[in-house]
């Protein structure tokens, strides 16, 4: 399965968590949405992810990301994943 990793370390606002989103699944510059919404349409796929295997996400450091965080932006970010289905392991 394919897995991407997000660094939490490197997430001190929502828009490094964007950021971050992007590196990890399209390399440095990558974009993967930049609100909650578009990261809904760039999980369901055409924008990095694999059309033709499971992937998930890793979020690593995700208690610094947590606190870096509002918490609706964080409750928002699980409910992406939960509704697409994609599962988002929180290290």
């Amino acid at each position: 399965m394919k897995t991407f990793t997000v660094r939490g370390a490197r997430i001190h606002s929502r828009a490094d968590l964007f950021t971050e989103l992007g590196h990890a699944v399209n390399g440095t510059d990558g974009y993967f949405g930049s609100n909650l919404d578009a990261l809904a349409d760039c999980l369901g796929g055409g924008f990095g992810t694999p059309d033709d295997e499971p992937f998930r996400f890793v979020l690593t450091d995700s208690s610094k990301a947590k606190k870096a965080l509002d918490s609706a932006t964080w409750t928002g970010l699980l409910d992406v994943f939960d509704s697409a289905g994609i599962d988002l392991m929180l290290r």
